[in-house]
């Protein structure tokens, strides 16, 4: 996992190019104005949610892990914390990654075992917010506020504000419904799992052992998805995660007056959570680094497609991204590895024969077991 320096250009290209667009299409004075006008207070309760979010996120992960091992939260929070700041500074959310291996050597547990049970959290994040989309944009058409979404939003770009959210949650919506198709069958039907290991027969000996191995290590990370029960339970346990991120961007959101340009409370909230769920959704396609730039990008759109004046639409996205959700996890993430005497070098450097290494260790823990 060695990070080429090729895909950390290419993210931080991907991020100037979205930056320079946002600021050449808007009047820097106003953002500017915007800027300073913003009423930075909020950002500190918006920070401590952020962080009980994060609480909020471990023990979900705990409960994935709960079919395979039990593990305290207090255990999992600063693996979760460090995940999330290297996904923050690496490109193509190697961070995933990251928090996988790191699992794996404090806890001496599988790590694509680990991957596994990160990517169910994926999916559930992604199922969840297409939800709350899906309920926000209804509601927000019932209560009339797309009415106000004429010209600002063609002068941003030239299709509308409203194509554009849809294009992009129905592209995300095809990834992750059969993302969850996938990962079911592979967890409830056995012969998926034989199925895979006929694909991987067609590979040399010992190419094939090893992996079968891996791939046996990841199907089991899946065990939490092995019953419709399993599936409620995540799926509630989903909902104080985006609940709590929404509320963050709410609070965040009266730092700018945004709740201004709203007729109803309901409105607004509504308003603010169709824009957590578009700017994550985008970040579901990872390209930039920490998503600077495309989540911007995303948010702005959707403001300005509710009537938002863009230049406050895109302070707001600026503040949102950078002061609440991004810079504090970093430099927590980063004070939890100097702590613990870990670097992002360390774990980024090649650490897959450590992932082999705990993966055959779990497989010979419990017999041989999964499919």
């Amino acid at each position: 996992m060695t990070i080429n320096n090729w895909r950390l250009w290419v993210g931080l290209g991907v991020s100037a190019l979205f930056l320079v667009f946002l600021i050449w299409s808007i009047d820097t004075d106003k953002l500017i104005k915007a800027l300073r006008e913003a009423n930075y207070l909020y950002v500190i309760p918006a920070v401590v949610i952020y962080f009980i979010v994060v609480y909020f996120r471990a023990s979900r992960w705990r409960y994935i892990l709960s079919p395979l091992r039990s593990f305290p939260v207090r255990r999992l929070y600063p693996v979760v914390v460090i995940g999330y700041a290297a996904n923050n500074v690496l490109p193509a959310r190697i961070g995933e990654l990251v928090r996988a291996y790191y699992l794996s050597q404090r806890e001496r547990f599988s790590g694509s075992t680990a991957l596994a049970t990160i990517g169910v959290e994926r999916i559930y994040d992604g199922m969840t917010l297409l939800a709350f989309g899906v309920l926000s944009a209804l509601l927000l058409l019932l209560l009339g506020e797309f009415d106000s979404a004429g010209d600002a939003c063609r002068n941003t770009v030239r299709v509308s504000c409203q194509t554009a959210a849809l294009a992009i949650s129905g592209a995300a919506g095809v990834v992750f419904c059969t993302g969850f198709a996938v990962v079911t069958l592979l967890a409830v039907n056995q012969r998926a799992g034989r199925l895979i290991y006929r694909i991987l027969g067609l590979l040399p000996s010992r190419l094939r052992r090893r992996a079968w191995r891996l791939a046996r290590s990841f199907i089991l990370g899946l065990s939490v998805l092995n019953s419709p029960k399993r599936h409620l339970a995540l799926a509630l346990r989903s909902l104080p995660v985006w609940l709590g991120e929404g509320a963050v961007y709410l609070t965040v959101a009266y730092s700018f007056g945004i709740d201004g340009y709203f007729d109803s409370l309901a409105g607004f909230v509504f308003a603010i959570m169709l824009v957590t769920t578009t700017s994550n959704l985008a970040n579901a396609f990872p390209a930039a680094i920490g998503a600077i730039g495309p989540f911007e990008f995303i948010a702005e759109l959707t403001l300005i497609s509710l009537g938002v004046d863009k230049e406050v639409a895109l302070s707001y996205a600026l503040v949102a991204h950078l002061l609440a959700l991004w810079l504090p996890v970093n430099l927590v993430g980063l004070a939890l590895m100097w702590k613990q005497n870990l670097s992002l070098k360390q774990l980024t450097t090649d650490p897959s024969p450590s992932l082999r290494a705990s993966t055959g260790a779990e497989s010979r823990s419990e017999g041989g077991g999964g499919n």
